[in-house]
């Protein structure tokens, strides 16, 4: 049986990775839902090279649709006109916003995805991306805080669990914001798991650094990044062991998902025993 995947935040950065990847799949039929039809910010965060017309990797024309998130009676059409399976949601704005705009979209636009999802028969999982920043307390205090200044660590790091509780950056407040999002959509995740008429799995994915150039080497990455660096191909592979995984999931599970980087602080033990996720890429320290 095919499955059909929508994506939210279709036209972002890791939406389009995904969308060339899943659509060489005859198993999946993908959609995509976004407000616009623009190349992800973060090429101009990362000062990444734009070619002259450079358009976003969407789904095919008639399986695109321009819908803001918190639009709930076009997001419900969407996804029970189209009978949806799965739903990868990434639709979320960055820690470069305003407080207000990223819990407007990030915690409020997810609880009316959830709530919507929730409530249709035909719906089996949703893949929550949430983000490594969710712990991204830690770096302020050592030893992780030597990462950010490019101090080897004398002694290898305690790596954070997903039993560990979040702790969100205080770096500014829409810094704190977005953490906090992500912390918030997680246990958001886990309520509507907790429903016993509720038969729709929660997979948060706690993403680490996801980067355009797919390439971790530059010197204008520091260590607190490349230690939590994640691949293109390495999410790709995370991504194809959910989807082949899903009938022997939990109905609620949390993993970090990084490359298999020297000095990398957060636990994937979980992620190699429950998916046999093994990352194939992995930013190495450079000894002189």
């Amino acid at each position: 049986m095919v499955k059909k995947i929508l994506i939210t935040g279709a036209s972002g950065l890791i939406a389009g990775i995904l969308i060339k990847y899943l659509s060489n799949n005859s198993n999946y039929d993908i959609y995509g839902i976004d407000k616009h039809i623009e190349l992800s910010t973060r090429y101009q965060l990362e000062n990444t090279p734009i070619t002259e017309g450079q358009q976003p990797i969407l789904p095919s024309k008639e399986k695109f649709y321009v819908c803001d998130i918190t639009d709930e009676n076009q997001l419900s059409h969407i996804i029970e006109e189209n009978q949806i399976n799965i739903i990868i949601h990434l639709a979320s704005l960055l820690e470069t916003e305003t407080v207000e705009k990223i819990n407007h979209i990030n915690c409020y636009g997810t609880k009316i995805l959830f709530d919507i999802a929730t409530k249709q028969k035909h719906m089996e999982m949703i893949i929550y991306a949430s983000s490594v920043m969710t712990v991204f307390g830690y770096l302020e205090n050592e030893p992780y805080s030597s990462l950010a200044k490019n101090i080897q660590p004398k002694q290898l790091l305690k790596k954070i669990t997903i039993n560990d509780s979040p702790i969100p950056s205080h770096f500014n407040s829409s810094f704190e914001a977005y953490c906090n999002s992500k912390i918030y959509s997680e246990e958001l995740a886990r309520q509507y798991s907790s429903i016993e008429t509720v038969n729709v799995k929660f997979i948060c994915a706690r993403f680490g650094w996801i980067n355009t150039t797919d390439d971790i080497t530059s010197d204008l990455y520091d260590w607190s990044d490349k230690s939590i660096w994640c691949s293109h191909r390495d999410l790709c592979q995370f991504i194809d062991r959910i989807l082949e995984k899903q009938s022997i999931l939990k109905k609620f599970e949390i993993y970090f998902v990084s490359s298999n980087n020297d000095y990398c602080w957060v636990d994937m033990d979980n992620c190699r025993q429950d998916l046999n996720y093994v990352p194939q890429d992995g930013a190495k320290w450079k000894t002189t």
